[in-house]
């Protein structure tokens, strides 16, 4: 945004936000009673799109989609458009330039994206973005606008301060950048022995610092600019630009169902609506980051929830029972996810639950599930049939439900990768770039999967024109050129019959796992 750009100096890492993705945004706009853009074939601009990190792999995963992405950072935007030219892609167009000077040109857009720019920029640009959603924003459209928000980052911020203050004199961003790891370090394990709660506190914020890589450490905690702001302040703000609130992408966070009762009533007593309720709970979740999703003023919204709606969509979750679910009686049965738990006795939800967990991570559509929970249900051996009516309203509900814990997914659109593994197998375009330089590469779910190193030599080869024997003699050429050693009992092996051996067990082992992180193509 100026004339010395600091993600010139130091580039922001290039990664995916599944929360953003246009497909999560109109899932939720549909729950909200909105009817967004299709997104197979959706215009998306991005403001503040870095490296491509988010909008390049959407692009791949929607080549019927048309993708604008903006950025202040010429060397940014200069590595996004070879990665775009690498992997192909033609439905994508890189801007370099400043958001302030942006006008109408562009025209509309189904979907705007501005992730980890809001706070991180000044109160002009701020504005700025706000007024690019309220004017270029299509009328069913829906924006997502990312920020540090109050009152959570009052102690962020203490760190925010001691770092900006400790380094102010240090010569480049890479001294910087040592020096704060340093002294979060130091800091974090002088209060470790601390027994008060506001030590335990800090320390807690300051052990963040060590986890984090450099580009993000430089741009969160050393920035010039980083204003966080109240949920309540950022509504206004974009209501006086035509906008107005159509939920969070943390979908179950808007609700206050999982507080104490006590502190329900309490908090239910005072707020006169849903946008006061939802900075009460700010306030007692003690928030600091949000991701806001905003339509037109002039939108018709239904947040009164509706069978129909989940209905339309597709679902998928990796929840397993804690012990063998009985479809055959009401007993209850408990499934889980690392985050989220659901309990049913409905024998329907049951076998719906079993249907989701034997096709994860694919998704279903919502009315193929109920067609084979059925089936389940109707096999031999059980006693309890299915009911046809009210049980779509039922299992819909309960999906819903679902979805706000995060133990189930919903989607506008099918899965975008197979598990199928073809004759000759195809990986993401995106994913095969990646892999040359980096361990973390984005699957067909638009989430960060990490990959080894033989992995990642794999993909080289996974471009839908090797076979299996193709892919091994790639490994083998790899060896051979000493890129990849690999023993047999300790001793190295550089080819000849025993390394074919050893590398087709190699492919056969590891395409199953890359088909499981969703990185083929159909």
């Amino acid at each position: 945004m100026e004339a010395n750009n600091p993600y010139d100096a130091v580039p922001y890492t290039g990664r995916p936000f599944r929360k953003s993705h246009p497909d999560r945004l109109a899932t939720i706009a549909t729950l909200r009673g909105l009817a967004p853009p299709p997104v197979a074939r959706c215009r998306v601009l991005e403001l503040g799109c870095a490296l491509g990190g988010n909008l390049l792999p959407m692009a791949e995963q929607l080549p019927d989609a048309r993708f604008v992405g903006i950025d202040g950072s010429l060397r940014q935007i200069e590595t996004a458009r070879k990665t775009a030219e690498t992997a192909g892609l033609t439905n994508v167009e890189l801007l370099h330039g400043d958001l302030r000077s942006l006008g109408p040109e562009l025209g509309e857009f189904d979907y705007i994206l501005a992730h980890g720019i809001y706070s991180w920029v000044p109160r002009d640009v701020q504005d700025k973005i706000l007024d690019i959603c309220g004017r270029q924003l299509a009328p069913s459209g829906v924006a997502f606008v990312s920020y540090n928000c109050y009152p959570g980052w009052h102690l962020r911020g203490t760190v925010y301060h001691l770092l900006r203050f400790a380094t102010r004199d240090c010569d480049g961003p890479a001294e910087r950048i040592r020096r704060a790891r340093r002294l979060s370090e130091a800091l974090a394990g002088s209060l470790a022995a601390d027994g008060q709660a506001d030590a335990a506190a800090l320390k807690q914020e300051l052990d963040l610092v060590a986890k984090q890589d450099d580009s993000y450490l430089f741009h969160e905690y050393l920035a010039d600019v980083n204003e966080p702001i109240y949920f309540h302040e950022f509504i206004e703000r974009a209501g006086a630009q035509g906008l107005r609130y159509l939920a969070d992408t943390e979908f179950g966070l808007m609700s206050p169902d999982n507080l104490p009762q006590p502190v329900k009533q309490q908090v239910a007593a005072v707020a006169s609506g849903p946008l006061e309720m939802e900075q009460f709970l700010d306030f007692v979740k003690n928030r600091k980051f949000r991701q806001t999703l905003l339509c037109r003023g002039e939108a018709a919204l239904d947040h009164r929830p509706g069978p129909q709606r989940v209905e339309s969509l597709y679902v998928a979750s990796g929840a397993r029972p804690d012990a063998a679910a009985e479809l055959h009686d009401n007993a209850p049965a408990t499934y889980r996810t690392q985050s989220a738990a659901m309990i049913s006795h409905e024998p329907l939800v049951k076998a719906a639950m079993l249907e989701l967990a034997e096709n994860w991570p694919r998704a279903v559509s919502f009315g193929a599930l109920v067609a084979a929970a059925r089936r389940r249900l109707a096999a031999p051996g059980t006693t309890i049939q299915a009911k046809a009516e009210g049980e779509s309203s039922l299992l819909a509900g309960l999906v819903a439900t679902g979805f706000g814990t995060s133990l189930i997914e919903l989607s506008t659109l099918p899965s975008l990768f197979t598990l199928h593994l073809a004759e000759r197998p195809r990986a993401s375009s995106i994913a095969r770039c990646q892999a040359e330089s980096s361990e973390t590469v984005t699957n067909r779910r638009h989430e960060p999967v990490q990959l080894s190193f033989v992995q990642r030599l794999m993909m080289r080869f996974l471009d839908g024109g090797h076979d299996r024997a193709g892919i091994v003699s790639g490994l083998l050429a790899v060896v051979q050129d000493g890129t990849l050693v690999i023993h047999d009992d300790g001793r190295p092996v550089p080819g000849g019959p025993l390394a074919l051996t050893l590398l087709a067990e190699a492919v056969d082992a590891n395409l199953p796992v890359l088909a499981r992180l969703a990185l083929f193509m159909e």
